[in-house]
């Protein structure tokens, strides 16, 4: 199949009177691969973004900590969970219904899912603060029964699934990779053994899914990895995540390594703490909420280098993330602990902006 006959099918999923063909820009992916994105102008000058996922493929390893392998189930928990943030009123992309109502869309072997083009620039490093406040926004929404997708580092599926992955290739483990494999295991079960509320997380907040949308106010975007998980660990990523700048040319892997930065930390810090502080619990788990993605990813590295094979460049370029973001987490957290300020009381008054120990 060809981008054209892909395209002009999403158009007649979506209607082609809402929907223009002029302008149609492929952001990623490809039509000889499993999933490719595309950007449709509309008459009245906004834009669509659609993305296609092959519906005979299972779902990528690394999204699959939602609880689901299969590529509809895995959609359905991401149209449900921006839904679900649409009707609290949370600035985030909404999605596009087909023309019969449906939000994933089927144009042969190929689902959809439509959502809003959110205009503006990336963030830029002094906006930091308030994609902090963006954060603690959507942690301090109640997700008390919510009828939204699991995230993909959910506790449940995700720790499972990892802890699976490393007892896999425990055997096969170079004598170097070692600790870096027993500091994957602790912080997994540190998380499993944690005891905290759920909340909504995005999943992967940087500046590179932030829009400036406003004078004051970003908006994020890529809800791929977003659903129920823990706050501390969607902060803990936003953290480390937070010392990239947007547009990091991916032929320079050593650009991709962090050194950690106290200004940064700081401002992303005085926008959360606007709206929300960590609670006692969820400060004890800081580091190992820090480490977790870097742990579930590794899992998934580990096991492809070592069980399938994969090595190269590419490879060499993973693993050597995998150890800045372990060597400069403990830095990390100890700076981010000056910022924090003293945990919500149990006592705060009622009406209190900032959240208590419920760590909503």
């Amino acid at each position: 199949m060809t981008d054209a006959a892909l395209v002009g099918r999403i158009l007649r999923e979506y209607r082609e009177d809402k929907i223009g063909p002029a302008g149609v820009r492929r952001l990623y992916g490809s039509v000889s691969g499993t999933r490719v994105g595309y950007q449709l102008a509309q008459p009245d000058g906004t834009a669509v973004v659609v993305r296609a996922f092959r519906n005979d493929e299972p779902l990528p390893a690394y999204l699959q900590g939602c609880g689901t392998a299969s590529v509809i189930g895995w959609l359905q928990q991401r149209t449900a969970t921006l839904d679900w943030l649409a009707e609290r009123g949370y600035p985030a992309p909404r999605v596009v219904a087909t023309r019969t109502g449906d939000p994933v869309g089927v144009a042969g072997i190929w689902l959809t899912w439509a959502t809003t083009y959110v205009p503006g620039p990336l963030l830029a490093s002094g906006g930091l603060d308030l994609l902090g406040e963006a954060l603690a926004r959507l942690h301090t929404l109640d997700a008390t029964g919510a009828a939204v997708g699991l995230a993909s580092w959910h506790p449940g599926a995700a720790i499972r699934d990892a802890l699976r992955r490393l007892d896999a290739v425990e055997a096969l483990l170079p004598p170097d990779w070692r600790p870096m494999h027993a500091e994957f295991r602790r912080t997994l079960l540190a998380v499993r053994e944690a005891a905290l509320p759920m909340t909504v997380v995005h999943g992967d907040a940087w500046p590179a899914n932030a829009i400036r949308s406003g004078a004051d106010e970003v908006t994020l975007i890529d809800w791929e990895n977003a659903g129920l998980g823990l706050a501390v660990t969607d902060l803990g990523n936003c953290l480390l995540e937070s010392h990239l700048n947007p547009g990091l040319p991916a032929t320079q892997p050593s650009a991709w390594l962090i050194q950690p930065s106290p200004a940064r930390i700081a401002a992303l810090l005085t926008g959360y703490c606007r709206l929300r502080r960590l609670n006692a619990a969820e400060r004890q788990l800081l580091l190992p909420g820090i480490r977790f993605a870097t742990a579930f990813v590794g899992a998934l590295h580990f096991e492809q280098a070592l069980i399938d094979g994969v090595r190269g460049a590419g490879m060499d370029a993973r693993l050597a993330r995998l150890r800045n973001r372990l060597a400069v987490s403990q830095s990390v957290a100890e700076l981010a602990s000056t910022h924090l300020g003293e945990p919500p009381s149990r006592y705060a008054e009622p009406g209190s902006s900032v959240a208590g120990e419920t760590g909503a």
